[in-house]
């Protein structure tokens, strides 16, 4: 707390002016925004497209026509939901990265929740594969629910990934987000005295970029 105390001072007198004008309220983050340009926002976006796909192959499979063949749209739902779930495991080591990175309890907890789904997905997959296999006895359906799964598995562990890497990116300066800062902040599992002073620090240096990056680091370093 002493070494906070000094830094709030030393930013304190040297900042032009308080960039929080509109008051301490911070909104919900927005879970539509555009992913961070980062590796593990790379790998959300991934593997949320290769959950979509596993989706629709699954779906085919149970919406076939009496002229397809429900066997070749089973093997294409398999095929799709074990790409999905390779996704999901590699996004999942992402947000595990990005946890790391950050240092905060909520990435740790986002990448925990991530690698859960990735999980869930290589089992879900798993199953696909085997009911899918020619020497199995199991019918279409069962091929498309285990795909289903992975899908929806995938999906968890995209939106699990896609959190640790907004968290990371909330905490540099050039990705800076006042409101997830603060939100990251209010939710931690530190002292109300310790909130107080990182939300006064993060307010005083939020308008230059020198300070900026002091104090994100400081922050991550008290929240570790």
């Amino acid at each position: 707390m002493r070494k906070l105390s000094l830094v709030i001072v030393i930013l304190a007198s040297t900042a032009a002016a308080w960039w929080w004008t509109q008051g301490s309220d911070s909104r919900p983050e927005d879970e539509t925004a555009a992913l961070p340009d980062t590796a593990a926002g790379e790998a959300a976006e991934l593997a949320e497209s290769a959950a979509a796909d596993s989706q629709q192959a699954a779906e085919a499979v149970t919406d076939a026509t009496p002229t397809e063949d429900p066997a070749t749209k089973a093997d294409a739902a398999a095929d799709a939901a074990a790409d999905a779930a390779a996704i999901a495991a590699d996004a999942a080591a992402e947000a595990v990265r990005a946890s790391e990175d950050s240092g905060i309890a909520q990435a740790d907890k986002a990448a925990t929740e991530a690698e859960a789904a990735a999980e869930a997905a290589l089992d879900a997959a798993s199953r696909a594969a085997e009911a899918a296999a020619p020497q199995a006895d199991s019918d279409a359906e069962t091929t498309a629910q285990a795909a289903r799964d992975a899908a929806e598995a995938a999906a968890v562990a995209a939106d699990a990934t896609a959190v640790a890497a907004r968290i990371e990116d909330a905490l540099t300066p050039e990705g800076f987000d006042a409101d997830k800062v603060s939100a990251i902040i209010r939710d931690a599992d530190i002292s109300e005295v310790q909130k107080a002073t990182l939300q006064r620090l993060i307010d005083t240096a939020a308008a230059n970029p020198d300070l900026l990056r002091a104090a994100l680091e400081q922050v991550k370093a008290v929240m570790k």
